[in-house]
């Protein structure tokens, strides 16, 4: 393989990582924490698009709960949401690293 080709064969690469990667950034994902009280939905640039909260979880008394509930929730979100993006991506490039060329 000449270098023509091996820099074809990136370009390609690269190409379809960039189409992939739009793709997912224009996904949504339901996130939903403890059986409804926080429910809403994430894209895949990790931005949140939509929250909702249960009436019960509206009341000052459960201020500090409601905060926690919503860093747990929200973290476990990102982190579902970025493995399937890395997993997403490596099908595109057959598990190699191309980060450095993106």
């Amino acid at each position: 393989m000449n270098f023509n080709q091996l820099v074809k064969q990136a370009q390609q690469m690269q190409r379809k990582v960039n189409k992939v990667r739009k793709e997912f950034e224009e996904k949504t994902f339901d996130f939903d924490g403890q059986q409804g009280a926080i429910k809403g939905k994430i894209n895949g640039k990790l931005e949140i698009v939509e929250l909702n909260i249960s009436d019960q979880m509206l009341n000052i008394e459960n201020k500090d709960i409601l905060q926690d509930l919503i860093i747990v929730t929200l973290n476990e979100t990102i982190q579902k949401v970025s493995q399937e993006k890395d997993d997403t991506l490596n099908k595109v490039t057959n598990g190699v690293d191309v980060s450095a060329f993106l």
